[in-house]
């Protein structure tokens, strides 16, 4: 279970869903249109969660993913990479190595037009309403590569439907922890709400790749551990 949660703390960083929060947060009365992209996203989310359990149950692969335990080289091989990904982002060291890393690959790229247009989820929530903010939080909640993970978990985890059904209420209630916690502030103290979410957001935008990096770090320690126990045993 604690893998399945570190999972759904990963999730609850994914940038899209981030950059949709803040740009719901930006628009006047934005608590309507919170709910309604947080009703869109959870129905869906929760919806292919359990069609997408269901599929591992019997068997079946979902974009590529199973829910069969692997191999303990895989595990060791796969925890030892999320270190060194952690380690990349989380470190002031691996960061300066991905900010050259990025800047050598601006520099071979043929130059960008001076404006660019805003994306497609930016696009259609700069001035949305609350039927388009829940169309958008349905269309980019579809399960990503963490809740697939964590389904597998579930699958071959040896749980009770009950307790299948309670994992997956409890992976969605953690991955839009950051969407929650902003609804809840402006439905109960909407005065004191918008100053707290604006640093916030500031506070997320200078060290989420870090926070991300320690998620990254604890998955991998997890999988290091699942791989050296399976070889041992």
């Amino acid at each position: 279970m604690g893998q399945i949660v570190l999972l759904a703390l990963g999730s609850a960083v994914f940038p899209t869903l981030l950059a949709c929060v803040a740009i719901l947060i930006s628009r006047p009365q934005p608590r309507w249109l919170l709910l309604a992209f947080y009703a869109g996203g959870l129905l869906t989310s929760v919806t292919a969660g359990f069609i997408v359990l269901t599929l591992f149950k019997h068997g079946h692969d979902v974009a590529g993913s199973t829910p069969s335990t692997p191999h303990p080289s895989v595990s060791i091989g796969a925890g030892l990479a999320a270190l060194a990904l952690a380690w990349l982002m989380a470190s002031r060291r691996g960061k300066g190595l991905l900010d050259r890393w990025h800047a050598r690959r601006a520099a071979r790229r043929p130059p960008k037009p001076a404006k660019e247009g805003p994306s497609w989820v930016e696009h259609h929530l700069s001035s949305a309403s609350a039927r388009v903010a829940f169309l958008v939080g349905a269309a980019i909640n579809l399960p990503g590569p963490f809740y697939l993970l964590a389904l597998g978990d579930m699958a071959k985890g040896g749980y009770s439907t009950a307790q299948q059904i309670l994992l997956i209420l409890l992976f969605n209630a953690i991955m839009f922890l950051l969407l929650e916690v902003p609804l809840v502030g402006y439905l109960v103290r909407p005065e004191t709400t918008a100053a707290r979410v604006e640093a916030f957001a500031q506070w997320l935008n200078a060290n989420g790749l870090r926070v991300m990096g320690w998620l990254v770090g604890a998955f991998g320690v997890s999988l290091l551990v699942q791989g050296v126990s399976a070889a041992t045993s």
